[in-house]
């Protein structure tokens, strides 16, 4: 598996370069568990970050539909599936106009590619648990509902997409559980999601949110590694949304200055 996630990567870089040119590239970046550790094969995505220079994107900070079609024609048919990753997800930024909620990945998160993260990308402890109260306080709710949403009406055929979503926000809900209140933000982002998962059974002890975690992970686990079985996902969805909905109430009960430095209380 080593050597052929080092071909894609290879082969990942070398598309950014041939369809922006190498002037243009400032710099490409991999992030995540396919850097950090913790990949669950069949489920996990694999993170890239693009840094372009500004005149490859418009006044919306989007990319020209030519390029897009380009890049896409590159990489999605490599075959990542073989390398253990469900598909790739990359971005695609200029580092002089970032979005008002990035915050940048941790040092030890992340590995260059290609070039420099830009100094501008860069994270630091403030922002991110800055970041990790926000997302406790507001983005945890809008995730359950766009999760519910989704599922209420999901076939059995559709059970394994919605499960894949639904880790989407498992994952950061756990990391932001142990950063909000942190004295080092920048290290509790950059463990894999497993030691991240018992950084928070440590703090909480036998509450039920880790352990609903610990159950979703498990899991997803036996879920992709071979036929997909419906009422295992729905029991698996089940635990994700009953985790969110404990942090949601930890969320909720932060006071407004909750992002400062400390430690559990």
């Amino acid at each position: 598996m080593a050597a052929d996630l080092t071909s894609l990567l290879e082969r990942f870089v070398r598309a950014c370069l041939d369809v922006f040119g190498e002037d243009r590239v400032e710099a490409i970046v991999l992030h995540g568990s396919a850097h950090k550790g913790g990949t669950i094969p069949g489920f996990s995505d694999i993170d890239f970050m693009v840094f372009l220079a500004p005149d490859c994107f418009d006044e919306h900070k989007q990319l020209p539909d030519e390029w897009v079609f380009a890049i896409q024609e590159r990489i999605g048919p490599l075959p990542w599936r073989e390398a253990g990753f469900l598909y790739p997800q990359a971005y695609f930024y200029d580092a002089r106009r970032l979005p008002e909620w990035w915050t940048g990945p941790a040092p030890g998160a992340y590995r260059e590619l290609w070039g420099r993260l830009p100094q501008e990308a860069t994270a630091t402890s403030e922002r991110l648990r800055a970041s990790s109260t926000r997302f406790l306080k507001e983005t945890v709710g809008q995730y359950i509902e766009r999760d519910l949403a989704g599922f209420i009406d999901a076939n059995d055929g559709t059970l394994p997409r919605r499960v894949r979503l639904l880790g989407t926000a498992v994952t950061p809900t756990v990391f932001a559980l142990i950063a909000y209140d942190a004295e080092d933000a920048l290290d509790a982002w950059a463990q894999s999601k497993f030691e991240a998962l018992r950084r928070l059974k440590e703090r909480h002890g036998d509450a039920e949110g880790p352990a609903l975690a610990q159950r979703f992970y498990d899991n997803v686990r036996l879920l992709y590694a071979d036929e997909f079985d419906a009422d295992l996902g729905r029991k698996t969805f089940r635990f994700g949304i009953e985790f969110l909905r404990w942090a949601e109430r930890i969320g909720k009960a932060l006071p407004p200055d909750a992002a400062h430095v400390g430690g559990a209380s």
